[in-house]
């Protein structure tokens, strides 16, 4: 096969987009911009009239993105019977450019948008938007000056669902945590003397959770929410125009589906539609989905034991949302129809029957949704579940008004722990686990464990690496579903022998990949764990390139996200004289898998000239793969060959 370079890509156009893990609360706030103080109509407007407040945490690398979802605003403008008001907190960092026709500013303000005008209502100074109080003011202030028929909220920013949102980057990276924004939606609501807001939106990464749902339902009546990291333009702000061209008609259903339709046709044009998930849904019926979750939990806390597998297993093979290769990064955030509909074909007729009335639930509460081919199969709402105790944040615990979940994970890591020995993951024999076979088209390899361990296998992947003097260097890994025979289940997975590197024209860098696929339409995500140094503070942050390639091997998309040290995932939009370094899977002495940068030269972080391949492994090179097996109790078992390539 040779060293033959198969093609080259350009990351340019795609990577000034950079997916944003957006969470995009929507907050306008800042103090110093010359503008003129705004004189509130206190008057009860018209029936039909709409108030729509935007909280926008914009102290952070979104504020680029911010200032043009404000200009779509103002291409709009509020009307008599439409008031558009954002609160938004701006960097002193990341840009220096004018909001509409406001000067920068650096700190908190409020303003009424208007056509090609942002009206200033308040100059506080520098706020934490992190703080619940803020929010809580925000919206009684507003609500109370702006007073209307119907009520919506947006949040604004970086998203990392029950977690929270945020963060306020000047404020020491404070978070608004879930918590936080109940009582803080709590509070406001009340001293504005309003029951529930017709409409609350999140433009912002992850936060289609059941969490946030069951928090949001308190307080709204339809929630608008992506389960999926958002590109870094979000939302197409222009649809707001759905209020103002008939705010006497218009429903919270109306504007939510109108800013889906706006949100899929922007992401078209922007090329990162490939991934994308929205869903409008009906907080009415959230208490049926948590009457049929606690179903659920009834029918496997009363044998957690017993049960315990099938919970394990029906995680297999369905979509993650915010994932990264490396499980102390993932946000373990799993699609909740999918996990469902696995539980009522592999349950028992109990556990089937709680399963369906939780689909049953979920189809009535998704109004609208659209969705990318590489997330055809997500069904609107995510669910926490980490796969192994060792990941699990016990602050999910504390959560209060989610019912019933918290206590299933307990129990799920509870059965664990007591596992049986005969289910343990473990490949029983080397010698024969395994089968590795060349072919024009690469290898061919196929591991085996005995079929009893499989009930409890919550993971399966295979690694591919190459043998460079004493070290492994590892360049791809795959999930692979296994498949359950009489006495042996199998993992089996055809490679290509191809790597990727990563050029800036002057050096090449080669790099991890972890591919995976889903299940409806077969595209696969190919992610790229990689470290970005700032030329400014030489700090070092996690970030991820995400390639989408459909079922013939076509390129859709390239997007770059950071992980922030709040935990908040967002759009990376690096210095061009900053650097990013290869991060891979590296055995270390212990004999345990670390991920560690592998290239100490790194490339410019210079995206737009960034170039990529894919390469041959060379016949000669000693190849080396992994099967890998995981059982929820948190024994793991590998299985390694090493063979040359012909």
């Amino acid at each position: 096969m040779g060293n033959t370079r198969l093609r080259w890509w350009t990351l340019g156009a795609i990577f000034a987009v950079v997916l944003v893990g957006l969470a995009v609360l929507i907050a306008v706030t800042s103090s110093g911009p010359d503008g003129d103080e705004a004189t509130s109509d206190s008057e009860v407007r018209e029936a039909g009239s709409w108030t729509l407040m935007v909280y926008m945490i914009a102290d952070t690398d979104l504020e680029p993105f911010a200032l043009d979802d404000l200009a779509e605003m103002a291409s709009v403008g509020s009307t008599d019977d439409v008031n558009i008001v954002a609160l938004v907190d701006r960097s002193p960092d990341y840009s220096d450019d004018p909001a509409v026709d406001l000067a920068d500013w650096e700190d908190t303000v409020a303003f009424r948008v208007e056509e090609d005008h942002l009206q200033i209502v308040d100059e506080p100074g520098e706020l934490n938007m992190g703080d619940p109080e803020t929010l809580a003011d925000f919206v009684a202030d507003t609500a109370m000056q702006f007073p209307a028929d119907h009520y919506g909220l947006v949040l604004w920013d970086h998203g990392a669902g029950w977690p929270g949102m945020g963060p306020d980057e000047t404020n020491d990276f404070d978070v608004l945590t879930l918590p936080e924004m109940n009582e803080g939606l709590s509070d406001g609501l009340e001293r504005a003397g309003i029951e529930a807001l017709d409409f609350v939106g999140f433009d912002a990464c992850l936060m289609a959770t059941y969490e946030v749902a069951s928090i949001m339902s308190l307080h709204a009546e339809f929630m608008l929410a992506s389960q999926e990291l958002e590109p870094g333009h979000g939302w197409n702000y222009q649809e707001l125009a759905v209020l103002t061209d008939g705010p006497q008609t218009t429903t919270a259903t109306d504007l939510g589906t109108a800013l889906i339709d706006g949100y899929a046709l922007q992401a078209d044009e922007w090329g990162t539609g490939s991934d994308i998930t929205l869903a409008l849904l009906d907080l009415s019926e959230v208490t049926e989905l948590q009457a049929a979750v606690a179903q659920l939990a009834g029918a496997y806390e009363a044998d957690p034991d017993g049960l315990g597998p099938t919970m394990a297993r029906a995680q297999s093979g369905i979509l993650e949302f915010g994932r990264n290769p490396d499980p102390e990064l993932a946000t373990d955030q799993i699609d909740l129809g999918s996990y469902v509909e696995n539980l009522a074909e592999s349950g028992g007729a109990q556990v089937a029957d709680a399963a369906d009335a939780v689909t049953a639930s979920l189809e009535a509460i998704v109004v609208a949704e659209t969705t990318g081919p590489a997330t055809d199969s997500a069904s609107g709402l995510s669910i926490y579940f980490p796969e192994v105790e060792q990941y699990f944040l016990s602050d999910y615990l504390t959560l209060e008004d989610v019912p019933a979940w918290p206590g299933v994970l307990s129990a799920f890591f509870e059965s664990g722990r007591e596992l049986a020995v005969e289910m343990r993951a473990s490949f029983e024999d080397d010698e024969t686990a395994t089968d590795v076979s060349f072919s024009d088209a690469g290898v061919s390899f196929t591991a085996s464990i005995p079929a009893a361990a499989a009930a409890a296998v919550i993971s399966s992947t295979v690694s591919v690496g190459y043998r460079d003097g004493d070290d492994i260097v590892y360049v791809a890994e795959m999930a692979v579903p296994l498949s359950v025979g009489v006495d042996r289940a199998s993992m089996s997975v055809d490679y290509d022998l191809t790597y990727m590197t990563l050029s800036d024209g002057e050096s090449e860098i080669d790099v991890y990949q972890d591919v995976t696929t889903d299940p409806e339409t077969g595209y696969r995500t190919i992610d790229v764990p990689l470290e970005y140094v700032s030329p400014d503070d030489d700090v070092i942050q996690d970030a991820l390139l995400s390639i989408i390639v459909d079922d013939d091997d076509t390129i859709l998309e390239e997007d770059f996200y950071l992980l922030d040290e709040s935990g908040t995932y967002g759009a990376l939009v690096p210095d061009s004289d900053g650097w990013i370094y290869p991060v891979a899977l590296v055995l270390v002495d212990d004999e345990q898998w670390e991920y560690e940068r592998t290239d100490d030269d790194g490339i410019s972080a210079d995206l737009p000239a960034i170039e990529y391949a894919l390469n041959y492994l060379e016949p000669g090179t000693t190849l080396v793969l992994d099967a890998d097996v995981q059982d929820y109790g948190q024994q793991a078992d590998t299985v390694s060959v090493e063979v040359d390539i012909p």
